[in-house]
């Protein structure tokens, strides 16, 4: 049968209408249409411009505010390691010595007969005051005797400003070999109890001279100018 020319119109109108219905599907599913419906294919869709959004790292403060900032929690152990060290450093000990040591000697009302030492740790740093103080009148051969009885249950510790005393026996009725002393050398016993430590103290007598003789002795060091004048 031959075709009439409204058949053929409406067989090209038909296939105009199925390549549009295609072109239309096609845009749905790789791009988006324009205006005149042609596709613009350089469009990606928009779930899939979503999850490259997502996917993508942060960066910059939001990466830090996400994985915290390791440097300074790195960092803390080593200030608190410094802390210690500082404290450690402030709690450091060591011998009362001339070098932070004032010591003065003043004459003691009671009982006779005897001297009063006072030794006050000017430093910065807290000292011990080892034993009892080696004392020397003059050019003495050997030290004064230690007062054994005197002895305290506690080595004296002073922290800067305190002071620690010793008392000092010069002379009684019965001793022997008297004279009159005119200087005073003070050595610091060292921690083992063997020798001095450090440099000695020459402090100034109460007066022009002291009368000295063979019972002459000093007491250990005490934290009260009342312990040390009980012998």
């Amino acid at each position: 049968m031959t075709a009439t020319p409204r058949s053929r119109r409406l067989r090209t109108l038909a296939a105009a209408l199925v390549t549009t219905a295609a072109l239309s599907l096609t845009a749905c599913q790789t791009g988006t249409a324009d205006a005149t419906g042609a596709v613009d294919s350089t469009q990606p869709p928009v779930p899939a411009a979503q999850a490259e959004q997502e996917a993508t790292p942060a960066t910059g403060k939001e990466a830090e505010k996400e994985a915290g900032t390791p440097g300074k929690e790195a960092g803390a152990p080593a200030k608190e390691a410094a802390q210690v060290a500082d404290r450690k450093a402030a709690q450091k000990t060591t011998s009362c010595t001339a070098k932070g040591t004032e010591v003065t000697v003043t004459d003691a009302p009671r009982p006779i007969n005897h001297l009063l030492i006072k030794a006050t740790n000017t430093s910065d740093t807290t000292c011990h005051l080892y034993y009892a103080p080696y004392l020397r009148f003059d050019q003495a051969q050997s030290a004064v005797p230690f007062i054994e009885e005197s002895k305290p249950q506690a080595v004296v510790t002073l922290a800067p400003g305190e002071s620690g005393y010793a008392g000092v026996l010069t002379s009684t009725p019965d001793g022997s070999h008297p004279y009159d002393a005119t200087s005073l050398t003070l050595y610091y016993a060292a921690r083992s109890g063997q020798g001095s430590t450090g440099a000695p103290s020459h402090p100034a007598l109460p007066f022009d001279s002291v009368r000295i003789d063979s019972s002459n002795a000093v007491t250990y060091w005490q934290t009260s100018a009342a312990d040390a004048l009980m012998w």
